[in-house]
């Protein structure tokens, strides 16, 4: 509980210390440690590895831009970010929980990437030139608080599941589903609550982006490269799940930022061996200590 009252009273007090690019950076490490959140609902709870969540913060980002585009404030579009990408989800439920394992990484990926070129041929998306936003001039210190508040909640969130019964049901199920089955427990209604979760948050992420960016387009919000990042995180938190995905953003952001000024050039590149090197040493996470 200290550590969290800490986050959050450094968090509030991060904007009015640090200049813009730095604001920024910090941003980018709350979006990504929140997107690796979210996703840990139904791949550390679940054992779902959801590689393609990202299309559900797409969605989220979509609906926000649309509605904010058609002046509804920020305060009633972002709530419809979220129930949108939900209801979008909950038809699929039945669909691809028939995959398991790498098979339902790759069908989420899929819909991702299905999803990303129907937002490049409508016209209400924009098409290929997207949507810009008309966002104030603190525009970026809403998205940063939005982002901050986002993390906090979902790491209490994921602290709660990882000690209350819930989260040991779903664990029993993620181990062995047919025994829970047998012990009576329905896992349907478990794992909707996890969708539901997941996809929410990922929408409201979504339409805090636009906030954010000011400007989206599929390749960005739908894109595998962020789905790329968030699964990186989530493998190395897998032993730390509550304050790992939070600790590892951070790390990710402040690497990516000293190659990509280092190394304009190559930086991409460099980015990816230590990807690679760092899920070769430690498959199954790193545990953080006091984690």
């Amino acid at each position: 509980m200290l550590k969290l009252f800490i986050l959050v009273i450094a968090g509030a007090v991060f904007p009015l210390l640090a200049d813009p690019y730095w604001l920024r950076v910090a941003s980018s490490a709350l979006l990504l440690s929140s997107l690796a959140y979210s996703h840990n609902l139904f791949f550390h709870f679940l054992g779902y590895p959801t590689f393609g969540g990202v299309a559900f913060f797409g969605i989220g980002a979509y609906t926000f831009s649309l509605l904010f585009s058609h002046n509804l404030p920020i305060y009633a579009s972002l709530p419809f970010a979220g129930i949108l990408s939900s209801l979008f989800a909950i038809p699929l439920l039945p669909v691809v929980l028939r995959l398991k394992s790498h098979y339902f990484a790759i069908g989420t990926l899929a819909l991702q990437i299905t999803l990303m070129e129907v937002a490049e041929n409508l016209s209400i998306t924009g098409g290929t030139k997207g949507y810009a936003l008309k966002v104030s001039e603190s525009s970026n210190l809403i998205a940063f608080y939005l982002f901050l508040f986002l993390t906090v909640i979902l790491l209490i969130y994921c602290a709660f599941l990882e000690r209350s019964i819930l989260g040991k049901t779903l664990k029993a199920i993620k181990e062995d589903e047919e025994a829970a089955q047998i012990l009576g427990i329905n896992p349907m209604p478990y794992k909707m609550l996890m969708l539901i979760s997941m996809t929410f948050s990922l929408g409201l992420l979504g339409g805090t982006f636009s906030i954010w960016s000011a400007y989206i387009d599929a390749p960005t919000v739908f894109s595998p490269v962020l789905s790329v990042k968030t699964f990186f995180i989530l493998i190395l938190s897998m032993r730390a799940p509550v304050l790992g995905p939070l600790l590892w953003s951070i790390l990710f952001e402040l690497i990516f930022e000293l190659m990509w000024s280092s190394f304009p050039q190559v930086h991409g590149l460099l980015l990816g061996i230590a990807i690679i090197l760092l899920i070769l040493i430690f498959p199954k996470g790193v545990l953080w200590k006091g984690s």
